[in-house]
């Protein structure tokens, strides 16, 4: 075995992917043009447009009486920007399309003043040379990580029997009701009090706490030396092509049951800058695997252990396995899911089509590593089996001692009850996506072309390919004309001057036959006047040569008849062609 065993992937996406980085695109920093469009701009480049007018309208805009609140002066600066955008849009260094319904929500929130501070949109992580959005090594090792743990537990529950009694008799706590209006609510149960609540409530989290803190050291050994994670290097996956495809959508909450969510109820929304899904082999990535085979079971002299078990060590087969093993049933979990709530599901049939075209199979026998990353990808895919998940639910109230008390009601389950969706529309969501679902593979894998993004890839190439040839063609006809014109400027620089004139004569037809496209001018126009003039200072000047006569009586005969409406013969006797010949 090598001391470093590299593993050269592509990663492409099965749904849209989004992983944060900590920036927003606000309001005051773009524009959205009638494409829906939105371009994302340094605003300190606003200084080079300062005879634009921009910052005096900004500075009108923030003295006007805007109802006072911050909320209503960015609203009136977004103005100020989108009234100037085509003078902004060429300074701007990302390009992002909002989907339809983003954009039509985007607009109705111009006038309203208490939506336009939700136009603020999460952006996802980017490389800063280039602006285009890479998959973070981090957030990649993070999910491998989570699948060796899950594999490590061996389907034994991480929980034990008094916890899970525990946390059994915290949930019969709460008890469901009807407020009166047909809508059931959940309270805690009247003999039990908001302190008894909290403290079996966090008597159960600081379990669960030392639980994840027993499991990881069982593994991991507690500290970096043992940990055999340490010899797995992801670096960061790079996009493979520059136009890869992104678009601010919705996030939106909804309920595993059908149900009405919270979230739901109340109208909670994000928008987030998503890389979409099913794009074949968008990004590049590099696993390197170290060889700690040597220096396992080494201890230091207070015998601590300081480096991984041999039982501990990791290989491409065992990580291929495990991440496979932990993610598919979650991936067909999904599926399931979004078949229940929404059977016309476009995503959902074209992904199931694309597992049972062949990549389930090559997801088993470990040609494929399948895995989830980014934000909301959910709690059930974050956590290993047998967990014990804390799902927030509604507030209670109640009056003790005329005052009233606020409790934030929660239970533990081993299935979040809620999952948050890329959605394209707030009012009409029949198409909602899940997150984070991403493939790794070799670059060579054929499976590619099952994917609705490959065509849509093969079409871009294939537009590159076309701009390409014709800026090549464009840049020869370029070299092949400075080259003619360089060769001409040095065969006139050769001439005699009765040569050059000859030569204008000549150029000057020329660009007269491009004008007149097959037609013909009149007689005594200005082609057949300087014919007349050629041939006239031919026969008289003194300093005119043979060669040069025949040159001017040649180039009369050839281009006088072609733009000119005279018959040649008479021509040539009126012009005395004849005599230049002798």
């Amino acid at each position: 075995m090598k001391f470093l065993d590299t593993q050269e992937l592509v990663v492409s996406t099965l749904s849209p992917v989004h992983i944060g980085c900590g920036e927003d695109y606000e309001p005051t920093e773009y524009v959205v043009d009638t494409s829906s469009i939105l371009h994302r701009f340094d605003v300190g480049k606003l200084a080079d447009l300062s005879g634009a007018g921009i910052s005096r309208d900004i500075f009108t805009a923030l003295s006007e009486d805007n109802g006072g609140t911050q909320t209503e002066q960015l609203r009136a600066v977004h103005k100020v920007l989108n009234k100037h955008r085509d003078k902004i849009i060429p300074l701007a260094n990302v390009h992002v399309s909002m989907c339809a319904g983003v954009y039509t929500h985007y607009k109705s929130t111009q006038d309203k003043r208490n939506d336009f501070n939700r136009n603020g949109v999460e952006r996802t992580s980017y490389q800063p040379f280039n602006q285009l959005p890479y998959l973070p090594g981090s957030s990649i090792k993070g999910a491998i990580r989570t699948a060796i743990l899950n594999e490590h537990i061996a389907g034994n529950s991480p929980c034990s029997t008094a916890l899970m009694k525990q946390i059994k008799n915290f949930n019969t706590m709460i008890e469901e009701y009807d407020p009166g209006n047909g809508k059931l609510l959940l309270r805690l149960k009247r003999q039990h009090t908001k302190w008894d609540y909290d403290r079996a409530r966090k008597g159960i989290e600081k379990a669960i706490t030392e639980v994840s803190s027993a499991l990881g050291a069982d593994l991991l050994g507690g500290k970096f030396e043992t940990d055999p994670l340490r010899a797995l290097k992801v670096g960061d996956a790079a996009p493979l092509d520059i136009e890869i495809e992104r678009e601010i959508r919705f996030c939106l909450n909804r309920s595993r049951s059908g149900r009405r969510s919270q979230a739901q109820v109340k109208n909670l929304y994000t928008r987030l800058e998503y890389i979409l899904g099913h794009q074949p082999a968008a990004f590049s990535l590099s696993l390197t695997l170290q060889n700690l085979h040597e220096i396992t079971g080494r201890r230091n002299f207070h015998n601590e252990p300081i480096s991984p078990s041999a039982d501990k060590l990791l290989s491409w087969p065992g990580i291929v396995e495990a991440c496979n093993n932990y993610y598919l049933n979650r991936l067909d979990d999904d599926i399931a899911t979004i078949g229940k709530l929404y059977p016309t599901s476009t995503w959902r049939k074209q992904t199931q089509n694309i597992l049972d075209a062949g990549l389930r199979d090559q997801i088993k026998t470990g040609a494929c590593l399948l895995l989830r990353v980014g934000k909301h990808s959910g709690a059930n895919s974050n956590t290993v089996n047998g967990r014990q998940i804390k799902i927030m639910l509604n507030e209670d109230k109640r009056w003790i001692n005329d005052k009233e008390e606020k409790i934030r009601l929660y239970m533990f389950d081993d299935e979040s009850r809620t999952v948050w969706y890329c959605g394209d529309d707030l009012d009409k969501p029949s198409d909602l996506l899940p997150h984070g679902w991403i493939i790794l593979s070799n670059p060579d894998q054929i499976w590619h072309a099952d994917l609705p993004g490959f065509e849509r890839r093969c079409a871009r190439q294939q537009a590159a390919v076309e701009n390409a040839r014709r800026q090549a063609e464009t840049a020869a006809a370029e070299q092949a004309r400075i080259a003619a014109q360089a060769a001409r400027e040095a065969a006139l620089a050769a001439m005699t001057v009765n040569q050059r004139r000859v030569e204008a004569f000549v150029s000057m037809c020329a660009r007269r036959a491009e004008q007149l496209r097959g037609s013909k001018e009149n007689p005594n126009a200005a082609i057949h006047n300087e014919a007349r003039a050629l041939a006239k200072a031919a026969q008289e000047g003194a300093d005119w040569t043979g060669g040069e006569k025949h040159a001017v009586a040649n180039a009369i005969e050839e281009w006088l008849p072609k733009l000119v409406k005279v018959e040649l013969k008479e021509e040539r006797k009126k012009l005395k062609l004849s005599a230049l010949r002798l």
